[in-house]
């Protein structure tokens, strides 16, 4: 018996203790679903602002993106910029308009992955 309760039986003590280690594994779970959650909804953001843009403005976004992606990684880079040309192209990827040869292009530094 524990001093504090002096009127809990051996096995009474044992069920709250389990019963609180269920209580703080439900918790350390529901906190690494949220956190899970959170980061899944943070990396869509960049896509749903692209998918905001009024389509003016996306398409001259998506231009200017392009032909600086085609300018830096149009020919290949070498290792030392080939981070950057996947960083692009993964950018680039999430545009509406990035299709048949945009698509092909950024296809290289991202492994042949598509949306």
């Amino acid at each position: 018996m524990s001093p504090g309760e002096p009127w809990l039986d051996l096995d009474e003590q044992e069920a709250r203790k389990s019963r609180l280690r269920v209580r703080v594994a439900m918790v350390v779970v529901m906190a690494v679903l949220l956190l899970v959650a959170g980061m899944l909804w943070m990396q869509g953001a960049e896509r749903r602002a692209i998918l905001d843009m009024a389509p003016e403005k996306r398409a001259a976004v998506f231009q200017q993106s392009l032909a600086s992606f085609e300018s830096l990684c149009g020919e290949d880079p070498g290792f030392a910029l080939s981070s950057d040309c996947r960083r692009q192209a993964r950018f680039l990827r999430q545009f509406p308009e990035c299709v048949g040869a945009c698509q092909e292009q950024v296809s290289r530094y991202l492994g042949g992955a598509t949306r």
